[in-house]
Parts: C-alpha cells; structure tokens; sequence
C-alpha cells in the first residue's frame, strides 16, 4: 500500500477535527477503532489514485479534509436529523465518497446498516470492493450500473429498496432528484450533499412532488478550512410515478422543475 503510517494519518486527522462537531455521534467517529478504518480508506485510495483515475486528491491532509471529514459530518446530520437507516444507497459513488467513511462510522454506530455504492465506472466500484475488503467493511457492497436503471421496475430493480439515498454533488439537483428518488422506499429519505445550492434548490423543491418528494430541511456546515456545504433533506410522502426516471439524455436535457 501507500507511504502513509498510520500515525501520521491519525495526527493529522486530530489536528483537523479537533474543532469539528459530529453531533451525537462524535465519540464514535474519533476513537481509535474508526480513525484505523479512516486510514486504512485513505491508504488504499492514494494506492489506487493514479491506478484507476479515481481522484486528483491524493495528500493526506487534503483526502481527510475534503474526502473523510467531507462524508462524515453529513453522515453526523442524517443521524441526528433523520435517524440510523436500515438500508443506504450512494449514487455516483465514484472513489467511495460518502460511501466508505458513512461505512466505517456507521459500522461503530449500527453495524446491522447496509450500504450499497452505484457507479456507472467499473473500475471505480472494483476499487471500492477492494478497498472494503482491505479496510475490513463487511456492509459495503458496490455494484457497477446506471442508477435510472436500477430505478426502473423491472429484472434488476432497485426500486424503493432503501431508508436513504445520498448523493454527493454529482449533477444538479433536480437531475440527482429523479435519479435517487424512485430507490427510495415510502418514508425514506434522499440526501443531497451540496457545495452550493441555493439556486438549484429552487428547481429542485419544484421537482420534489413530482417525484412524491416533499423537502424537510436544508442544513449548512462547514469542513476545515473554512469550505462551505450543505446537506438538503427530502422525505418520500407517495410512491413515485413509474414513468419515473426517464431516459438519462432527457433527464439532463429537460429536467423537472
């Protein structure tokens, strides 16, 4: 694996969360037992980087910042806001962010949670398999598709299998809408995790109802280094329309709202 020991990687990461608040989850997601599964996720990323193309994030300061750090206190916000899920999907889940670090906490917090990753990239969901394997993430699965596939009835549905759905940040909001929305089970929750988003959320608050969405809540924060995100919650109230999701290129070219 990598350079990095793993006493560098744990001052480093005390150094940047010493001023972080994880909610109620704090405690778990700062002891020795979760900074080991952080490192050994940080340490088979800079590994793979170059390998499979996943990242251009590859210092180790940098990857607990914008990449662990990132994933975990939106993880500390769905919790206290919406409660542990039984079954979390990440869609566009790329090198396994949110994924693998919401994997490590929640493994401390609710080891009974399973999480699956959806990316369009093979070789991206054989890095994250991997790197499970080797992190030691036995509620991680990663499977390799589109998510409008995966929403359809049909064969292979992923359709309202899941308590939550994230998203981080990989297309706009009303776009990720339709794509997460029909895998999320009546009641559940999609997550959209944003850089910025006052202007899309205006869209996307307009696509919710169409999709059986309604929006609860829109929390900002921010990560080391003064960079601002927010978490945007949509509770599921009514089943989505089947004729829900649509084709990718008129998702993209006409999105709802």
């Amino acid at each position: 694996m990598s350079d990095l020991t793993f006493e560098t990687f744990a001052s480093l990461y005390d150094e940047q969360t010493r001023f972080v608040d994880y909610g109620s989850i704090h405690d778990e997601l700062t002891e020795e037992d979760t900074v080991r599964r952080l490192y050994l996720i940080a340490d088979s990323l800079i590994d793979d980087a170059k390998k499979f193309n996943l990242t251009s994030i590859t210092e180790p300061s940098e990857i607990i910042r914008k990449h662990l750090i990132d994933s975990l206190i939106p993880l500390s916000l769905i919790i206290d806001n919406t409660g542990v899920p039984g079954k979390l999907a990440d869609i566009g889940t790329g090198a396994g962010f949110p994924l693998l670090p919401m994997a490590a906490g929640l493994l401390k917090i609710a080891p009974e949670t399973r999480l699956t990753g959806i990316d369009s990239t093979a070789k991206k969901i054989s890095h994250i398999n991997a790197a499970a394997k080797y992190v030691g993430l036995p509620n991680v699965t990663a499977i390799a598709g589109r998510a409008e596939e995966f929403g359809k009835t049909g064969k292979n549905t992923l359709r309202g299998s899941f308590d939550l759905v994230t998203a981080r940040a990989v297309a706009n909001l009303p776009v990720l809408m339709e794509l997460c929305a029909p895998l999320v089970k009546k009641g559940g929750v999609f997550a959209a995790l944003k850089s910025h988003a006052d202007e899309e959320m205006l869209h996307g608050d307009a696509a919710a109802p169409l999709l059986g969405m309604t929006k609860e809540a829109k929390i900002d924060y921010e990560i080391p280094g003064g960079d601002r995100r927010c978490v945007i919650f949509y509770r599921k109230i009514s089943d989505t329309s089947e004729k829900f999701p649509r084709r990718y290129a008129e998702i993209t070219k006409q999105p709802l709202g």
